[in-house]
């Protein structure tokens, strides 16, 4: 696979999103043209935990966009592209950093 996108984007000093965009090179490598994945990221003072993480790459052996987040082990699937999931990893998990972290993210 290619890699396209490898990003870091910090929100704040301790909340920052982590995207790859790869585009496969051939048929065998991946079911769908690109592999990707957002992931929101907080510094809790001695690591960074995965607050959500939104991607394509096989899950329980399907492929197809999902949402992974914090708490829980269960994936939500929903049909996303990559811009998309660009867009909505920051309102899930300002959401999620609010509710479990009393952290308020400004996403404006």
């Amino acid at each position: 696979m290619k890699t396209l996108v490898r990003t870091n984007e910090f929100l704040s000093e301790d909340v920052r999103i982590e995207k790859t965009l790869m585009k496969r090179e051939s048929p065998g490598e991946f079911p769908e043209l690109t592999k990707w994945k957002i992931q929101m990221l907080c510094f809790d003072g001695s690591s960074w935990v995965s607050i959500c993480r939104i991607d394509n790459y096989l899950h329980e052996g399907l492929s197809g966009s999902h949402i992974h987040t914090y708490g829980h082990e269960r994936v939500k699937r929903e049909e996303l592209s990559f811009q998309e999931a660009c867009e909505r990893i920051k309102m899930i998990g300002a959401r999620i950093l609010m509710a479990e972290f009393g952290h308020e993210l400004d996403i404006a």
